[in-house]
């Protein structure tokens, strides 16, 4: 298999910017996408995938600091252009399930429709649309406040963690949909706490950031079984999945929040967002029915 470029690492980066984000996040999404036009590999569609859900991160996380209406306008259009890419990605991973198993029977199916996919992902990656998402990513700029750089990771961290914990409080992990919705806010967290973990050297962010991994890893997996069932009907046993998904969630919760380490400094705005919800657990209960989508890492 051909080395898969995945951009360089922000976390390295001793002061994290939104240039600094957003330059490792279009360096996955190019160069991927030029390998995935030249190549049948389907890593390079994952990984020009990761790149752009990255931005769209840091989109949100920056959000503060960025004019309104050209990252608006950057979002609503990472956003119309991630359903198609999404659904080669999904008839990728359901073929690699499939031959996994042995399940002859639906392979042949799903092999034809991820041919057809596949076909519309890389037009879509060869479109003029696409040249302008990119050419917009690249002339945004944040810019300067009142505020430091910590204060703005604080005040997103708190907010992204918040809205993990409120989506978790009274899930149920058996309903594929509510799992998927409490699955894109484990992500958006984690790819926050990426960007910002720099800021805060010395408060233990190494492994808070893996255990959102490690959950994102489970949840996704689940996710997969879901994707093929409403595909192509193809099924597997979650119960040693759910099993662990409840272990990495409690796993989760025991570990303290690394940014508040130095939340002493932080305005009364970014303080106002700590909520005495992150000790929440998750238990049965209703949510509004959410469509399962493709697996993201």
């Amino acid at each position: 298999m051909i080395p898969v470029v995945v951009g360089s690492n922000p976390i390295g980066h001793p002061s994290p910017t939104f240039q600094t984000v957003r330059n490792a996040a279009l360096e996955q999404i190019e160069s991927n996408a030029r390998r995935a036009l030249a190549s049948d590999d389907p890593e390079y569609l994952h990984q020009l995938r990761v790149g752009m859900r990255r931005l769209r991160a840091a989109l949100r996380a920056f959000k503060p600091v960025l004019p309104s209406k050209k990252a608006k306008r950057l979002r609503r259009a990472l956003r119309e252009l991630s359903p198609t890419l999404g659904e080669a990605r999904d008839w990728d991973v359901l073929v690699q399930r499939l031959n996994a198993g042995r399940s002859r029977s639906l392979l042949s199916r799903a092999e034809k429709r991820r041919a057809r996919a596949r076909k519309k992902a890389l037009a879509a990656i060869a479109s003029k649309q696409f040249s302008r998402i990119t050419a917009r990513a690249r002339t945004l700029e944040a810019r300067a406040t009142g505020g430091t750089l910590g204060e703005l990771a604080a005040a997103s961290l708190e907010r992204a963690h918040r809205k993990l914990m409120k989506e978790a409080r009274a899930v149920n992990w058996r309903d594929a949909a509510a799992r998927h919705a409490v699955r894109i806010r484990v992500k958006r967290l984690r790819y926050s706490c990426e960007f910002f973990a720099p800021g805060f050297a010395g408060v233990g962010a190494a492994p808070y950031i893996a255990q959102l991994k490690a959950l994102q890893e489970i949840l996704g997996e689940l996710n997969d079984i879901a994707v093929g069932r409403r595909l192509i009907g193809y099924d597997a046993d979650e119960a040693a999945l759910l099993g662990r998904l409840e272990d990495a969630w409690a796993g989760l919760l025991r570990l303290p929040q690394f940014w508040r380490a130095q939340d002493r400094t932080l305005r009364p705005a970014a303080r106002r967002t700590a909520r005495p919800d992150t000790r929440a657990r998750a238990r049965a209960g209703s949510r509004r029915p959410r469509k399962p989508a493709s697996r993201r890492r």
